[in-house]
């Protein structure tokens, strides 16, 4: 006995093409959505001295020696750039004896100098989830070397025997860009 089946090629010519108009748009949102998971931040945390930072781009690393008062250190840099803005953040060791406030005072005024820029701003932040650590977050505007405005938000928060500066730049800088940087320090 032969089964004959009750669906003709032409029934499932038609029943293809209904699936395609209804799993195309499916389809479509579906590769709008993974182009969505790939943001222009992409936080990672970033291993540095005794810290662990948070950075928004796969960072490049550098160090030199620099002077800080009266004091030449050691000093390494983690930084990118991503949406627009430059997150750096920089490390020395103390040197024994010194006073964090100091060298601190000493690089914040460097610092702003280099920009020539005076704070505008000081707003307290709290970094490092559980192990929070009170600082004061500097919002500046100053000038790039070629004169054109930058606005910068700076700070410097000692963890264990290293002084750590965070830096974000930009012609204009957004809560978005802000917020994680800051509040992703954390001690080791």
């Amino acid at each position: 006995m032969l089964i004959t089946p009750r669906w003709s090629w032409s029934h499932l010519r038609v029943l293809s093409d209904t699936l395609q108009i209804a799993v195309l748009p499916i389809c479509v949102a579906g590769l709008l959505g993974l182009a969505g998971c790939s943001p222009t931040l992409n936080w990672r945390s970033v291993a540095l001295g005794e810290s662990s930072v948070t950075l928004p781009c796969k960072p490049d690393r550098g160090e030199r020696i620099v002077v800080l008062g009266s004091s030449s250190v050691k000093m390494e840099m983690v930084g990118c750039e991503a949406d627009g803005a430059l997150f750096a953040i920089s490390r020395v060791r103390l040197p024994e004896g010194f006073a964090p406030e100091l060298m601190q005072a000493q690089w914040q005024s460097s610092t702003l100098q280099q920009m020539g820029a005076q704070p505008d701003v000081a707003l307290t932040s709290r970094l490092g989830g559980t192990k929070s650590l009170p600082v004061k977050v500097i919002i500046v505007q100053g000038q790039r070397v070629d004169g054109r405005p930058l606005q910068a938000n700076l700070a410097w928060v000692a963890v264990g025997s290293d002084l750590v500066h965070l830096a974000v730049y930009a012609d204009r800088l957004t809560h978005e860009q802000t917020e994680p940087f800051f509040d992703g320090i954390l001690s080791q």
